[in-house]
């Protein structure tokens, strides 16, 4: 799969994530709480018109951002249990972001 497409998979991804962890999952596994979900989701909306365009400048912004989002993980993952399987949904979704936003900077510099 092409890595700018893997890029923009996953952060459709993550996005839809939010609202579903936090806000449609029941308790214990999810929040159920709509203000939380919409705190998490808003500020992935920035970045996401350069993302979905496959500009390389809002993908690297976006993976500077993403990077709250795995601290968030990882730390849900580590202290709640019950929210675990979320959380470690929410990491890999955000490793294989930046990791293809480094695929696909490294292929957009080779085409210039």
């Amino acid at each position: 799969m092409n890595s700018r497409l893997l890029a923009q998979a996953s952060y459709l991804l993550l996005l839809l994530l939010q609202p579903v962890w936090h806000a449609l999952l029941p308790p214990p596994m999810g929040a159920g709480n709509w203000l939380l979900a919409t705190a998490a989701t808003l500020p992935l909306l920035f970045p996401l018109k350069g993302v979905l365009r496959g500009s390389l400048r809002s993908m690297t912004w976006a993976g500077y951002l993403v990077m709250l989002y795995i601290i968030i993980g990882i730390m849900e993952a580590w202290s709640n249990p019950p929210q675990r399987i979320p959380a470690l949904i929410q990491v890999a979704l955000v490793a294989v972001f930046v990791g293809s936003v480094l695929g696909f900077s490294r292929a957009e510099r080779q085409n210039r």
